[in-house]
């Protein structure tokens, strides 16, 4: 049965980051009290940074997190289509939305020390980014001090994560988006905005100083799939550690499905994430 046609289980709590319509955030915790806090995952949900695309569909994931003893804190943030939504927007409400967990470990028994970072699809552009935050130029508006958070490490599903190889590879293929998509985040291409590229696109944040697993269908009809690989080579000149994993036969959502086969892949990395 698609995703999308199963009706996704509720959050065990709904929490505003923000005053905006948009910042708020969904948290799942499993039962019971776990010694030290309860891992957690950051999950920044995709749909090519556009309004139609909401978090509600990641529930599916997070509910399958949550079974595996992980917390999960899936961020919403405006989007391309809503007033406020793209550059810098966008890119200033995951950064709250991650800080404000900072707030949340004491009241809901979370291991603060054990947080990992998760984004599918143009969410994992923006997870990588929240990982690379730190490089942005200090006069960049998207710029901000990370909250206090221990981050083990950060986690791409079929993800967006340089923009500028995406729009490059997309260009060369016949994939379901390209370039405009990255363009209606940005504002414009590279070459119109660049102060936004080398403050927004995880490319140029490098090294994030954190490891990084990218896990990607062969069979994918979204993300081009030569991205894993272009991201790796870049990330390892600059000495951080990369995982790429292809699940043979696996499309665009089924590493975000609890259901198929990619999904032992995905708590593996996890767990190696936040325990290795």
């Amino acid at each position: 049965m698609n995703l999308f046609d199963r009706t996704p289980p509720p959050a065990d709590f709904r929490l505003p980051y923000g005053s905006g319509e948009q910042q708020f955030g969904d948290l799942w915790v499993p039962r019971g009290v776990a010694p030290g806090g309860w891992p957690v995952v950051v999950f920044v949900h995709g749909g090519w940074w556009r309004s139609e695309y909401d978090l509600a569909h990641a529930g599916h994931l997070c509910a399958g997190l949550r079974a595996v003893g992980f917390a999960v804190w899936s961020v919403e943030y405006r989007r391309v289509g809503f007033t406020g939504g793209g550059w810098p927007e966008t890119f200033q409400d995951v950064s709250a939305g991650m800080n404000h967990l900072a707030g949340l470990g004491k009241e809901h028994g979370l291991d603060l020390g054990r947080v990992v970072v998760m984004g599918h699809s143009a969410g994992g552009h923006l997870a990588f980014w929240l990982a690379g935050r730190h490089h942005a130029p200090h006069d960049s508006p998207v710029a901000a001090p990370p909250a206090n958070l221990a981050l083990r490490g950060v986690i791409a599903l079929a993800g967006a994560v340089d923009l500028r190889v995406v729009c490059d590879l997309a260009g060369y293929t016949t994939f379901a988006h390209d370039k405009a998509e990255v363009y209606g985040l940005m504002g414009g291409s590279p070459a119109k905005v660049p102060e936004r590229y080398k403050a927004g696109n995880p490319g140029e944040l490098l090294p994030l100083g954190v490891p990084q697993w990218l896990i990607q269908g062969t069979e994918d009809g979204q993300i081009p799939p030569g991205v894993p690989g272009r991201w790796a080579e870049a990330a390892r000149r600059q000495g951080d550690r990369v995982t790429v994993t292809m699940v043979p036969g696996a499309d665009h959502f089924d590493v975000i499905d609890p259901q198929s086969k990619a999904w032992p892949v995905v708590v593996e990395a996890v767990k190696a994430a936040a325990f290795g």
